[in-house]
């Protein structure tokens, strides 16, 4: 009877353990790998990595961030793509024979939609960009007269460069003695605005209606002293026995000059302060004669003024 018993207490604690078995498995938790001795954190971390490879976590990136038409787009891949090679398309359409990391400015233009891809479906990355305006350069000016002096006025004509082959307009900004006058903003600068002794200076800003381009900046012209211009004409005929002609001169720069006669016939003469000839007539034989005018600046700039003269036999 006791070993019945014994017998049944054994039988009824083994069904115990079976029924209780199941719910320890049932209850497993992922390892906790805070917790984990660091040689079992090290081994999960490698198990993770590689997993992240076979599930595509691969990034692209094109650089320039604000790509133009003059750059060379060029791609940095983070990650391990399982196919090499990028795979460059310009508006949806494939450029097969472009596998390299870089494409440049031949294959795209203002506006275009240029994509890098990299990988497969299960390790991929990709990147789009739109190829933005190239502002304008001023490469070179040219300007008219070639001598500037005070009085005269002066314009600059730019040559511009444009990538995107914009029409290009532009804008001025004068400079006299370094100081800015906002009223001389045209391609033209005015005569009036400037003297000898002056610095002349232009600033140009193009613009092909999307974006400025870099201010060009002229170097500082020293303005030059004028040389005087005789503006008067000689007497066309002779009216009496004594010959006058009053030399007229203009000049931006001065208005006192020294005149001299370096050809003349015997007897004429010319006021050296004032331009004054005068030439008696009396006992001059009739011909041809040539009278050569000189007048000089202060600072030693000339003019010259050549005619010839005719007498005629009296009447």
């Amino acid at each position: 009877m006791r070993y019945s018993f014994r017998m049944i207490v054994a039988i009824f604690c083994l069904l115990s353990l079976v029924a209780c078995g199941d719910n320890p498995r049932s209850e497993i938790k992922e390892p906790d790998v805070d917790r984990m001795p660091i040689a079992m954190q090290d081994s999960t971390e490698l198990r993770q990595a590689s997993m992240d490879k076979m599930t595509g976590r691969v990034k692209l990136h094109i650089l320039p961030d604000n790509p133009k038409a003059v750059d060379c787009l060029r791609v940095v891949v983070e990650g391990q793509p399982n196919r090499p090679g990028v795979r460059w398309q310009v508006n949806g359409k494939l450029l097969a024979e472009q596998t390299g990391d870089q494409l440049c400015g031949d294959f795209f233009k203002r506006d275009d939609l240029v994509t890098a891809e990299i990988g497969t479906d299960d390790a991929r990355a990709s990147m789009t960009v739109t190829i933005s305006n190239t502002p304008p350069r001023v490469t070179d000016i040219s300007a008219t007269p070639d001598q500037v002096v005070s009085g005269q006025p002066l314009t600059v004509v730019p040559v511009a460069e444009d990538v995107d082959d914009d029409t290009v307009d532009f804008s001025y900004q004068w400079l006299v003695n370094g100081n800015a006058d906002p009223l001389l903003t045209e391609a033209t600068l005015p005569g009036s605005s400037f003297t000898k002794g002056d610095t002349v200076q232009v600033l140009i800003v193009p613009n092909d209606f999307y974006d400025d381009g870099p201010t060009y900046e002229s170097y500082a012209m020293l303005i030059p002293n004028a040389a005087p211009q005789i503006t008067s004409l000689p007497p066309q005929g002779i009216t009496s026995l004594d010959y006058r002609y009053q030399v007229e001169v203009s000049d931006p720069d001065d208005s006192m000059f020294n005149f001299r006669l370096a050809e003349a016939p015997q007897g004429m003469s010319i006021n050296e302060a004032s331009g004054l000839i005068l030439w008696s007539l009396m006992d001059v034989k009739p011909g041809d004669y040539t009278i050569t005018i000189i007048v000089a600046d202060p600072e030693g700039a000339e003019a010259a003024q050549e005619y010839k003269l005719t007498l005629g036999d009296p009447q």
